[in-house]
């Protein structure tokens, strides 16, 4: 009897330590997953740093555009697009060419100017989900002081091209998913910083239609954080659909496309 008693005492030893050996693992396994979700590294977005070749350029000169793309300390060779946007100073049309990847996140693509003047060369970077479209004011050849002055003057009266993009440090992170359900409501959200600050106060809308339809749909977005946009949108029927957000404020007008399925 006393043998049976000292067994039971000896088994409630047993399972008291097994039990708090469970408990001591448990938090073990709870720590490491909160260490693991502190250390989550913060999404980084790109840069862009846009150089000409040569610096100092005459008009019938070949010239070679540059856009390096960098995320963080590393480059970025799986760029999506990077297009060179050129507008002369006071002008309402633009060229767009198509930069080409060489090598340790380098695009270029080759331009020639035809007459002297000053220029605007955007580089618009989309990469990683995000965009971005820094803008760099070149000088070819000598233009006179008379036409910087008209040009100068037409800028102040019609906003021209060169405003059409802002300061030219605007950056979308626009993540759209590949898929969205059909029937059901699904959150669009995107971000933007101007000079690396959050850019509030915007006017921002989502714009969005199947392939193939004549109809597109608006709908406008939040501000549900310094810089952050969102708006909920039920899409009715499947197929594949083209997503467009489009932000104003101020001289600031830009916008980009992305693709989608609902299934």
């Amino acid at each position: 009897m006393l043998y049976h008693v000292v067994e039971v005492k000896e088994m409630k030893k047993i399972g008291l330590f097994l039990f708090m050996a469970a408990i001591i693992m448990l938090a073990a396994c709870n720590n490491e997953t909160e260490k693991k979700n502190t250390n989550t590294t913060e999404l980084i977005p790109i840069a862009v740093d846009v150089k000409l070749d040569p610096e100092k350029i005459n008009p019938g000169e070949e010239v070679t555009l540059h856009a390096i793309v960098t995320q963080g300390e590393g480059a970025v060779e799986d760029a999506d697009e990077v297009q060179f946007e050129i507008a002369q100073k006071g002008s309402e049309e633009s060229e767009f060419l198509d930069g080409k990847h060489t090598s340790d996140g380098e695009y270029t693509a080759v331009k020639t100017f035809e007459q002297d003047g000053t220029y605007f060369v955007t580089a618009h970077v989309t990469a990683r989900s995000m965009h971005t479209m820094p803008k760099v004011e070149v000088v070819i050849g000598n233009p006179s002081t008379t036409e910087e002055l008209a040009d100068e003057t037409e800028d102040g009266d019609h906003h021209g091209s060169e405003h059409h993009h802002g300061s030219g440090d605007v950056s979308i992170d626009f993540p759209l998913e590949t898929e969205y359900p059909v029937g059901k409501s699904s959150t669009l959200h995107v971000s933007f910083e101007e000079s690396g600050a959050p850019l509030t106060d915007a006017i921002v809308r989502f714009e969005v239609w199947k392939e193939g339809a004549e109809k597109h749909e608006f709908i406008d977005a939040s501000e549900t954080e310094n810089g952050v946009y969102q708006s909920d949108f039920t899409f009715a029927e499947t197929g594949n659909y083209n997503i467009q957000v489009h932000i104003e404020k101020g001289e600031i007008h830009e916008h980009l496309e992305k693709k989608t399925i609902v299934k």
